[in-house]
């Protein structure tokens, strides 16, 4: 019989979040769930090398898990310029001119999280306000990341002037005389971003930071949305390391999969690795903050325009294709509900649903999705990768959609009950990270329609059991039970039996991954 190294008793265990069913203690051994039971039970087990842990009646529940993240984009939004406070362009001058004035003429302001609804000059700034502020090179993303803005130095490097032409799925926002006012949209961003210094050493120390503050909000495994290869390659290079705690389900751009072996890309499914190359991420349209969400109907607050899809059914079409040769999951962006009916369109017309099931594709956020769409996620298995703590951040969504069309935006609770599994992320640093903020927001819906607000249960199930389901981990994460990855958090209360205020309040005493407590 195995020698027990952690002992949890006097608790209120739930092993699986969409039960009632609690234990009042657990014992762990190398790293696994080796048996729950009574105080009695499980302290027989007790020897000598065992740690135990009196949980004073706190509550433990299966570690939390984000189901998209953009790790590094946190990271360096803690070690550079986080503008989501700004509240003027003015403002954002003085910070750019602050952080350039300690630092060479050629170092790269880097920034993001500004929010044109927030400033009072409410509109986008422009590389002539930046270029007010600094002759650095400025390179800032709205908080959506689906816009950014650069100034002239900027524009320069990256070789944009007024004979570039807007590359497929973006745009290069112009002044009336033809002249780029460094306002860049989706695929544009790309032109600016592929010419901003990348250094191993300092995307690892984002990426470090970022995970540990993760780790002390109870998140134990995390969907990680890639941008590079560099990225890609320090992260693997870290979990060698043992630097970072948490499971990493790693989701690649289309861009890097051939620059992968094969064997990369292989699917982890019954082995417990904690580092996985998993899914392949598309983007279909941009965001609703932006109005680059592709719409079925325009805009209510701009007329003109129904959003942008960033990719052609044709173009998305060939990459399924070559998907289904290849077995990768896809994970697609698709917030509007043009771009969801397309992505489910051509994911029902190349895999069908046994081939669906199989690869367990993900429509990623799915603000929008018609009744006709829903039908079909749920008779092909397609998995809705939503984001909660839009609902609460969204306030202008009003504006965006109009009285009428509101309700149809996160349809969390026709979506579940249509049969659609759930599984849920932040999409930090768009939003904040903290589990509970989206759980409370999926529970509460604040501003929204109460009709589609998630019980607790479910909407734990989702930062849980369904997150381990849509990266192929459910055989051994997601829930504590006998055998199962010894990732949990104990919490300061009970979240079935507290109210509304009370549940966005919930902490995180501690978090143990594979065993260990690592916050």
């Amino acid at each position: 019989m195995p020698v027990t190294d952690l002992i949890l008793y006097n608790g209120r265990i739930y092993p699986e979040p969409e039960s009632r069913r609690r234990f009042e203690a657990t014992a762990i051994s190398k790293g696994r769930v080796t048996d729950l039971g009574s105080n009695r039970e499980i302290l027989k087990l007790k020897s000598k090398p065992t740690r135990v842990v009196n949980l004073r009646s706190r509550t433990v529940l299966p570690g939390f898990s984000d189901s998209h993240i953009h790790l590094l984009h946190y990271g360096m939004l803690l070690r550079t310029l986080n503008l989501s406070r700004s509240r003027s362009i003015e403002e954002i001058k003085r910070r750019v001119a602050n952080w350039s004035s300690t630092r060479s003429r050629d170092a790269w302001v880097l920034g993001r999280g500004w929010d044109d609804e927030k400033l009072r000059e409410h509109r986008y700034p422009t590389k002539d306000d930046l270029d007010l502020a600094t002759s650095n090179p400025v390179f800032l993303k709205r908080i959506c990341g689906h816009l950014a803005v650069a100034n002239s130095a900027a524009l320069s490097v990256a070789g944009i002037d007024n004979l570039s032409t807007n590359p497929s799925g973006g745009q290069i926002v112009r002044n009336p005389q033809g002249t780029p006012n460094g306002v860049l949209k989706e695929t544009a961003i790309e032109l600016v971003e592929k010419v901003v210094p990348e250094s191993m050493d300092e995307t690892k120390k984002a990426l470090v930071y970022a995970s540990r503050k993760l780790a002390r909000l109870g998140l134990t495994s995390l969907h990680c949305i890639i941008s590079s290869l560099t990225e890609l390659n320090s992260l693997r290079e870290l979990k060698q390391e043992q630097k970072i705690p948490q499971s990493i389900y790693a989701i690649i751009p289309a861009k890097l999969v051939d620059s992968l072996a094969p064997l990369e890309l292989s699917s982890e499914k019954n082995n417990g690795d904690s580092f996985h190359v998993g899914g392949v991420k598309l983007y279909l349209d941009g965001s609703l903050g932006a109005r680059t969400a592709a719409l079925n109907e325009p805009y209510h607050d701009d007329p003109t325009s129904s959003g942008m899809l960033v990719m052609s059914q044709e173009e998305l079409a060939e990459i399924a294709s070559k998907a289904k040769k290849s077995g990768f999951q896809l994970c697609i962006h698709a917030i509007g509900g043009k771009a969801v009916d397309l992505a489910v369109r051509i994911l029902r017309d190349t895999f069908g649903p046994e081939g669906c099931r199989h690869l367990r594709h993900r429509i990623e956020h799915a603000s929008i999705v018609s009744e006709a769409s829903m039908k079909e996620m749920r008779r092909l298995g397609i998995i809705a990768s939503v984001q909660p703590r839009f609902v609460y951040s969204d306030q202008w969504a009003n504006d965006r959609l109009g009285q009428e069309r509101l309700s149809e935006l996160y349809p969390f609770a026709s979506m579940s009950r249509a049969g659609i599994l759930l599984t849920a992320g932040s999409d930090c640093p768009v939003e904040d990270p903290n589990p509970f903020e989206g759980i409370w927001s999926a529970v509460a819906r604040p501003g929204l329609d109460k009709k589609e607000r998630l019980t607790v249960g479910e909407a734990l199930v989702a930062y849980t059991k369904n997150s381990a389901y849509a990266s192929f981990s459910e055989n051994f994460r997601g829930t504590l039970g006998v055998g199962n990855v010894a990732d949990m958090v104990v919490l300061d209360r009970d979240p079935y039996e507290s109210s509304l205020e009370s549940l966005r309040e919930t902490k995180v005493v501690q978090t143990i991954i594979g065993g260990k407590v690592v916050s």
